[in-house]
């Protein structure tokens, strides 16, 4: 029936890639502009029932997990420890149905400010002679 040829249809689509699912968008929490030491939030937000979303660390997979039922978000923070995490970021996700997988987001850049050249006062440098 039509239905076999719809479905085979849409998979040969997605199967090709031809119609990629909608692209999602990034942002970052509190904000793209961080320090040293703080706490950064990259916050995936999905506008189809997605499986899995996958974070991009100046395009290598940073990390790939579940998406939580019921949201259209969805989060994976860390700490900024070292200036190699100013980079550009992106996600992307997978869906069971329709199969498929999106489009990787536009990039947001993260800037980390507060660093200092090659000065150690900073409170995250160790310490290079006795300490009070």
């Amino acid at each position: 029936g039509t239905n076999t040829v719809s479905l085979a249809g849409w998979w040969l689509v997605s199967a090709s890639g031809a119609r990629p699912l909608p692209q999602p968008s990034l942002s970052l929490h509190p904000s793209q502009w961080v320090n040293m030491g703080d706490t950064v939030t990259l916050r995936c937000h999905v506008s189809r029932p997605a499986a899995w979303v996958e974070f991009y660390q100046d395009e290598h997979l940073r990390l790939h997990k579940r998406k939580e039922e019921g949201l259209d978000t969805s989060e994976f923070s860390f700490v900024i420890t070292e200036m190699k995490h100013a980079v550009k970021y992106r996600c992307r996700y997978r869906a069971l149905q329709p199969p498929g997988t999106s489009e990787k987001s536009d990039p947001v850049e993260l800037v980390v400010t507060g660093e200092g050249t090659g000065d150690t006062t900073q409170p995250w440098a160790v310490p290079t002679g006795p300490h009070p």
